[in-house]
Order: C-alpha cells, then sequence, then structure tokens
C-alpha cells in the first residue's frame, strides 16, 4: 500500500513539476521577447496576465527577473525538499537537498561578481551564472539526488 501511495504522489510532483517548468519557460521567455522589442522599438503584446509589466521601466523588469530567478530556485527547492522527505526517512538527505541548491545559488552568485568586477569577463561569467541558475530551476537537481539517494540507501542494506 506505501508503495502504490508512493507511486500516486511521484505522478503528482512528476506532473507539477512539468507544469512548473513549462510555465516558468513561458514567463522568462515573454519578458525576454518584450524587452527584446523594446530595444528594437516594436511593439510585443504580452499575454494579459503579464501584462502589468508593459508598465514597467525596462531596468526594473531586468531587475524583477533576477527576482524571479530567485523565486522560481526557491520553488524548485521546495519542491525537491517536499519530494525527498517524503520518499526517504533520512533527515540528511533533506540537509542535503538544500546544501545543494544553496551551492548552486553560491556557485553562480560568485560569477556574477567576477562578472562585475572585471568587465572583459562579464558577459562570459552573466553566461555561466545564468546557467548555474538554470540547474536550480529545473528538475534536475531532484533527477540527480533521487537516484543518489536510493543507491546510499541500497549501499546501507548491503553492510
Amino acid at each position: 500500500m506505501q508503495k502504490k501511495r508512493n507511486y500516486i504522489f511521484l505522478f503528482f510532483i512528476v506532473c507539477f513539476i512539468v507544469f512548473i517548468s513549462f510555465y516558468r519557460d513561458y514567463f522568462f521567455r515573454c519578458i525576454n521577447a518584450m524587452l527584446l522589442a523594446w530595444d528594437y522599438e516594436t511593439d510585443y503584446p504580452m499575454p494579459a496576465h503579464l501584462d502589468f509589466f508593459e508598465q514597467l521601466e525596462y531596468d526594473t523588469v531586468v531587475n524583477l527577473k533576477w527576482v524571479f530567478t530567485i523565486f522560481f530556485s526557491f520553488v524548485f527547492y521546495l519542491i525537491s525538499h517536499f519530494t525527498i522527505k517524503h520518499l526517504f526517512e533520512n533527515k540528511q538527505y533533506t540537509k542535503i537537498t538544500g546544501y545543494a541548491f544553496l551551492g548552486l545559488i553560491s556557485v553562480s552568485a560568485f560569477f556574477m561578481g567576477i562578472g562585475v568586477i572585471s568587465s572583459s569577463l562579464s558577459e562570459r561569467m552573466y553566461e555561466f551564472a545564468r546557467f548555474i541558475m538554470g540547474i536550480a530551476q529545473s528538475p534536475l537537481v531532484l533527477m540527480i539526488l533521487i537516484p543518489a539517494f536510493i543507491l546510499t540507501e541500497k549501499e546501507k542494506q548491503k553492510n
């Protein structure tokens, strides 16, 4: 019975992750398209639920993108934390999950800092920091941790 509940739980988690992942991608594509349209002084009609961005200044929207980047990273952390907590009894695993996300955000912030300090490296550091934050805003961390923790549990059972 417990296995059946875990499968049902995982099914809903996967559906939720797919939804959040697609929405996050859609959200940032809309904002980036609007910013690009502003760069080229053309029109881009935002979807109705995002049209309030059109009333904001360019720099405000760019800064809000960072806020939403942190927000979506936090959402994926919460999903990962909740899933790991549900699937495994070991509390260390939830700590490792938190450290993984904290590590990704820290590495990203470090490279952004290098980019701010060194203008010649600015664009490359931004791209790398953005890539790292992309990992934090995806199910990839969870997809790595679950098999790693399953293998750890199997190793513990052998000993």
